[in-house]
């Protein structure tokens, strides 16, 4: 049996940043913000716009349809597995290809 969370936006960006083995201020330099602003987007006290949500899933290997499923999460949240890899978590139907940079 499995447990499944949603999580919010600010708990992926979170997740993904230190699964990519960085801390907040790397982050925000490699991704041209500051690290305030980055606190600010992993705790949900603001939502980053999407060229900010761009360079956070270039930089840090996720895809930005993962990253994105949580933006919506107030309506329609997205349940992932709470034991699997950042990689496995998709909102794209199968069968279509993901993105590339």
């Amino acid at each position: 049996m499995s447990m499944t969370v949603t999580w919010t936006l600010g708990e992926l960006l979170a997740k993904a940043r230190k699964d990519a083995g960085m801390d907040q201020l790397q982050l925000a330099r490699a991704v041209s913000i500051g690290r305030n602003t980055l606190s600010t987007y992993e705790t949900g006290r603001s939502v980053p716009p999407f060229d900010v949500m761009v360079r956070i899933a270039r930089t840090t290997g996720v895809s930005l349809e993962w990253l994105a499923s949580a933006v919506n999460a107030e309506t329609a949240p997205t349940e992932v597995e709470a034991d699997s890899s950042l990689s496995q978590h998709s909102v794209r139907p199968k069968g279509l290809e993901p993105l590339t940079f």
